[in-house]
Protein backbone atom coordinates (compact mmCIF):
# COMPACT_ATOMS: atom_id res chain seq x y z
CA UNK A 1 0.00 0.00 0.00
CA UNK A 2 1.34 3.36 -1.42
CA UNK A 3 1.98 6.26 1.88
CA UNK A 4 -0.71 8.28 0.25
CA UNK A 5 -3.32 5.21 0.57
CA UNK A 6 -1.95 4.11 4.25
CA UNK A 7 -3.00 8.39 5.04
CA UNK A 8 -6.00 8.33 3.62
CA UNK A 9 -7.33 5.39 5.15
CA UNK A 10 -5.69 6.24 8.84
CA UNK A 11 -6.99 9.81 8.68
CA UNK A 12 -10.75 7.71 7.71
CA UNK A 13 -10.60 5.80 10.35
CA UNK A 14 -9.60 8.55 13.05
CA UNK A 15 -12.69 10.59 11.42
CA UNK A 16 -15.03 7.67 11.71
CA UNK A 17 -14.05 6.85 16.06
CA UNK A 18 -13.94 10.90 16.56
CA UNK A 19 -17.81 10.19 16.29
CA UNK A 20 -18.95 8.03 18.71
CA UNK A 21 -21.70 6.31 18.58
CA UNK A 22 -24.88 7.19 19.43
CA UNK A 23 -23.87 11.05 19.75
CA UNK A 24 -26.17 13.93 19.36
CA UNK A 25 -26.28 14.99 15.64
CA UNK A 26 -27.47 18.38 16.92
CA UNK A 27 -24.41 21.27 15.89
CA UNK A 28 -22.08 21.29 19.00
CA UNK A 29 -25.10 21.29 21.67
CA UNK A 30 -26.58 24.61 20.18
CA UNK A 31 -29.45 22.98 19.45
CA UNK A 32 -32.41 23.05 22.24
CA UNK A 33 -33.45 19.51 23.45
CA UNK A 34 -36.46 20.62 21.22
CA UNK A 35 -39.35 23.25 20.02
CA UNK A 36 -42.81 23.29 20.54
CA UNK A 37 -44.88 24.47 17.50
CA UNK A 38 -47.83 26.44 18.52
CA UNK A 39 -50.98 27.50 15.82
CA UNK A 40 -54.11 29.60 17.77
CA UNK A 41 -57.35 29.52 16.94
CA UNK A 42 -59.60 31.70 14.58
CA UNK A 43 -59.26 35.25 15.64
CA UNK A 44 -55.78 34.31 16.95
CA UNK A 45 -53.17 34.65 14.61
CA UNK A 46 -49.98 34.71 16.57
CA UNK A 47 -51.12 31.69 19.00
CA UNK A 48 -52.07 33.70 22.37
CA UNK A 49 -54.48 30.93 22.97
CA UNK A 50 -51.88 27.83 23.29
CA UNK A 51 -49.53 30.27 25.42
CA UNK A 52 -50.21 27.63 28.22
CA UNK A 53 -49.17 24.63 26.38
CA UNK A 54 -45.89 26.15 25.03
CA UNK A 55 -45.01 27.84 28.76
CA UNK A 56 -45.19 24.10 29.19
CA UNK A 57 -42.59 23.26 26.87
CA UNK A 58 -40.40 25.76 27.47
CA UNK A 59 -39.52 25.03 31.26
CA UNK A 60 -38.38 21.44 30.41
CA UNK A 61 -35.67 23.40 27.80
CA UNK A 62 -37.68 23.91 24.39
CA UNK A 63 -37.78 26.98 22.18
CA UNK A 64 -41.02 28.69 21.57
CA UNK A 65 -42.23 28.75 18.06
CA UNK A 66 -45.65 30.43 17.49
CA UNK A 67 -47.14 30.02 13.67
CA UNK A 68 -48.41 33.34 12.45
CA UNK A 69 -51.33 32.68 9.82
CA UNK A 70 -54.66 35.11 9.31
CA UNK A 71 -56.87 32.65 11.46
CA UNK A 72 -59.08 33.57 9.15
CA UNK A 73 -62.96 32.41 8.78
CA UNK A 74 -65.18 34.54 5.91
CA UNK A 75 -67.89 36.25 6.18
CA UNK A 76 -66.01 37.21 9.65
CA UNK A 77 -62.79 37.86 8.22
CA UNK A 78 -60.93 38.45 5.30
CA UNK A 79 -59.69 34.77 4.17
CA UNK A 80 -62.05 32.02 3.90
CA UNK A 81 -61.47 29.21 5.76
CA UNK A 82 -59.60 27.03 3.40
CA UNK A 83 -57.41 29.75 2.24
CA UNK A 84 -56.71 30.35 6.06
CA UNK A 85 -56.10 27.13 6.69
CA UNK A 86 -53.57 26.54 3.76
CA UNK A 87 -51.53 29.46 4.51
CA UNK A 88 -50.90 28.08 8.03
CA UNK A 89 -50.40 24.32 7.13
CA UNK A 90 -47.49 25.52 4.62
CA UNK A 91 -45.73 28.03 7.25
CA UNK A 92 -46.23 25.59 9.92
CA UNK A 93 -44.61 22.82 7.73
CA UNK A 94 -42.24 25.23 6.23
CA UNK A 95 -40.74 26.15 9.86
CA UNK A 96 -40.78 22.77 11.27
CA UNK A 97 -38.73 21.33 8.12
CA UNK A 98 -36.62 24.32 9.01
CA UNK A 99 -35.98 23.89 12.48
CA UNK A 100 -35.71 19.94 11.67
CA UNK A 101 -32.99 20.41 9.06
CA UNK A 102 -30.69 22.53 11.66
CA UNK A 103 -31.66 20.71 14.93
CA UNK A 104 -32.04 17.40 13.39
CA UNK A 105 -31.77 15.89 17.11
CA UNK A 106 -33.95 18.13 18.84
CA UNK A 107 -37.61 16.63 19.53
CA UNK A 108 -40.88 18.58 17.40
CA UNK A 109 -44.07 19.10 19.95
CA UNK A 110 -47.01 20.24 17.02
CA UNK A 111 -49.33 21.89 18.85
CA UNK A 112 -53.09 23.85 18.22
CA UNK A 113 -56.36 25.07 19.09
CA UNK A 114 -59.36 24.49 17.33
CA UNK A 115 -58.72 26.51 13.74
CA UNK A 116 -54.92 25.82 14.98
CA UNK A 117 -55.55 22.06 15.89
CA UNK A 118 -57.20 21.25 12.44
CA UNK A 119 -53.60 22.68 10.92
CA UNK A 120 -51.87 20.72 13.33
CA UNK A 121 -53.50 17.81 12.78
CA UNK A 122 -53.25 17.81 9.19
CA UNK A 123 -49.61 18.23 9.13
CA UNK A 124 -48.89 16.13 11.82
CA UNK A 125 -50.53 13.46 9.29
CA UNK A 126 -48.18 15.12 6.25
CA UNK A 127 -44.93 14.06 8.49
CA UNK A 128 -46.36 10.60 9.25
CA UNK A 129 -47.03 9.82 5.86
CA UNK A 130 -43.52 11.44 4.06
CA UNK A 131 -41.11 9.89 7.03
CA UNK A 132 -39.37 13.39 6.24
CA UNK A 133 -38.93 13.42 10.00
CA UNK A 134 -38.18 10.36 12.39
CA UNK A 135 -42.24 10.08 13.65
CA UNK A 136 -40.07 9.39 17.17
CA UNK A 137 -38.98 13.00 17.59
CA UNK A 138 -42.59 14.15 16.92
CA UNK A 139 -45.69 14.41 18.97
CA UNK A 140 -48.90 16.61 18.76
CA UNK A 141 -51.19 18.33 20.95
CA UNK A 142 -54.73 18.88 19.79
CA UNK A 143 -56.99 20.82 21.23
CA UNK A 144 -60.60 21.09 19.86
CA UNK A 145 -59.91 19.51 16.62
CA UNK A 146 -62.44 20.12 13.69
CA UNK A 147 -61.56 17.20 12.75
CA UNK A 148 -61.42 15.32 16.09
CA UNK A 149 -62.65 11.44 14.67
CA UNK A 150 -64.97 11.72 18.10
CA UNK A 151 -67.43 13.84 16.81
CA UNK A 152 -65.36 17.06 14.95
CA UNK A 153 -67.45 19.21 13.08
CA UNK A 154 -65.75 18.90 9.94
CA UNK A 155 -66.84 14.86 10.05
CA UNK A 156 -70.37 15.60 10.50
CA UNK A 157 -71.72 19.00 8.99
CA UNK A 158 -71.49 19.29 5.36
CA UNK A 159 -70.09 22.15 3.19
CA UNK A 160 -72.84 25.03 3.74
CA UNK A 161 -70.07 28.34 4.08
CA UNK A 162 -68.53 29.14 1.07
CA UNK A 163 -65.02 28.44 1.22
CA UNK A 164 -64.99 26.54 4.22
CA UNK A 165 -64.72 22.79 3.30
CA UNK A 166 -65.37 20.07 5.58
CA UNK A 167 -62.72 17.29 5.24
CA UNK A 168 -63.87 14.92 7.14
CA UNK A 169 -61.77 12.65 9.57
CA UNK A 170 -58.25 11.89 9.15
CA UNK A 171 -56.32 9.06 8.11
CA UNK A 172 -54.73 9.10 11.84
CA UNK A 173 -50.87 9.71 12.39
CA UNK A 174 -48.89 6.39 11.80
CA UNK A 175 -46.88 5.99 15.18
CA UNK A 176 -46.73 10.22 15.80
CA UNK A 177 -48.04 10.00 19.70
CA UNK A 178 -50.63 12.95 19.39
CA UNK A 179 -52.60 13.48 22.22
CA UNK A 180 -56.33 14.76 21.22
CA UNK A 181 -58.06 16.80 24.00
CA UNK A 182 -61.63 17.64 23.66
CA UNK A 183 -64.32 19.04 26.06
CA UNK A 184 -67.36 17.30 25.93
CA UNK A 185 -70.51 18.80 24.27
CA UNK A 186 -68.33 21.39 22.30
CA UNK A 187 -69.80 21.02 18.65
CA UNK A 188 -66.34 21.90 17.44
CA UNK A 189 -64.68 18.36 18.29
CA UNK A 190 -67.31 16.52 19.51
CA UNK A 191 -71.05 16.53 17.89
CA UNK A 192 -72.75 13.80 17.03
CA UNK A 193 -74.80 13.03 14.33
CA UNK A 194 -78.39 14.64 13.78
CA UNK A 195 -80.02 11.23 13.37
CA UNK A 196 -78.26 9.74 16.18
CA UNK A 197 -78.70 11.78 19.14
CA UNK A 198 -80.53 14.75 17.57
CA UNK A 199 -81.20 16.53 21.32
CA UNK A 200 -77.07 16.14 21.86
CA UNK A 201 -76.96 16.93 18.49
CA UNK A 202 -78.49 20.62 19.66
CA UNK A 203 -76.55 20.58 22.95
CA UNK A 204 -73.27 20.34 21.34
CA UNK A 205 -74.47 23.31 18.78
CA UNK A 206 -74.40 25.81 21.78
CA UNK A 207 -71.87 24.36 23.65
CA UNK A 208 -69.87 25.83 21.18
CA UNK A 209 -71.18 29.33 22.96
CA UNK A 210 -70.58 28.02 26.21
CA UNK A 211 -67.41 25.21 26.33
CA UNK A 212 -65.33 25.77 22.96
CA UNK A 213 -63.57 28.61 25.14
CA UNK A 214 -63.32 26.78 28.21
CA UNK A 215 -59.82 25.13 27.48
CA UNK A 216 -56.90 27.68 28.96
CA UNK A 217 -56.67 25.34 32.37
CA UNK A 218 -56.46 22.10 30.58
CA UNK A 219 -53.34 23.76 28.43
CA UNK A 220 -51.95 24.06 31.50
CA UNK A 221 -52.19 20.09 32.56
CA UNK A 222 -49.56 17.62 30.96
CA UNK A 223 -52.05 14.84 31.35
CA UNK A 224 -55.48 15.75 29.18
CA UNK A 225 -58.80 14.44 30.76
CA UNK A 226 -60.46 11.23 29.11
CA UNK A 227 -62.14 11.81 25.93
CA UNK A 228 -65.68 12.22 25.45
CA UNK A 229 -67.71 9.56 23.34
CA UNK A 230 -70.35 10.01 21.32
CA UNK A 231 -73.83 8.05 21.63
CA UNK A 232 -74.36 5.04 19.92
CA UNK A 233 -75.83 5.03 16.65
CA UNK A 234 -79.99 3.79 17.55
CA UNK A 235 -80.67 0.49 16.60
CA UNK A 236 -84.22 1.53 14.94
CA UNK A 237 -83.25 4.39 12.81
CA UNK A 238 -85.01 7.75 13.64
CA UNK A 239 -87.55 9.08 11.24
CA UNK A 240 -86.61 12.46 9.71
CA UNK A 241 -89.88 14.12 11.40
CA UNK A 242 -88.97 12.46 14.46
CA UNK A 243 -85.85 14.19 14.01
CA UNK A 244 -87.09 17.69 13.07
CA UNK A 245 -89.19 17.56 15.95
CA UNK A 246 -86.58 16.49 18.85
CA UNK A 247 -84.43 19.67 16.98
CA UNK A 248 -86.44 22.13 17.21
CA UNK A 249 -87.78 21.16 20.93
CA UNK A 250 -84.40 21.06 22.16
CA UNK A 251 -83.22 24.29 20.34
CA UNK A 252 -86.29 26.22 22.41
CA UNK A 253 -84.93 24.09 25.34
CA UNK A 254 -82.01 26.19 25.21
CA UNK A 255 -82.82 29.37 24.35
CA UNK A 256 -85.91 29.59 26.60
CA UNK A 257 -83.19 30.16 29.47
CA UNK A 258 -82.15 33.25 27.63
CA UNK A 259 -85.16 34.97 26.34
CA UNK A 260 -86.60 34.82 30.25
CA UNK A 261 -83.40 36.71 31.36
CA UNK A 262 -83.13 39.17 28.57
CA UNK A 263 -87.22 39.89 29.04
CA UNK A 264 -86.59 39.79 32.86
CA UNK A 265 -83.87 42.32 32.66
CA UNK A 266 -85.95 44.69 30.37
CA UNK A 267 -89.07 44.71 31.77
CA UNK A 268 -87.41 45.19 35.48
CA UNK A 269 -86.03 48.52 34.67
Amino acid sequence: MSVACTVAVTAGVTLVMSVPAGADPNDGGSCPAGAVFAVGGTWDPTGQTTQPVTDRYVAQGYAAKPVTYPASFWPLGDQTYDQSVAAGAQTLRTEVNAFHAQCPGSEIVVTGYSQGARIAGDVLGDIARDGSIPQSQVEGVLYADPRNSAGGIETVVPNVVPGATMSGARGGFGDIAVREVCIEGDGICNMPKPRDAPEVFVDSVFGYFTKHNTYTPMMSEPAPPAAPALPETPSVPLQPADIATAIVTRVVENITPYLTAALTTVLTK
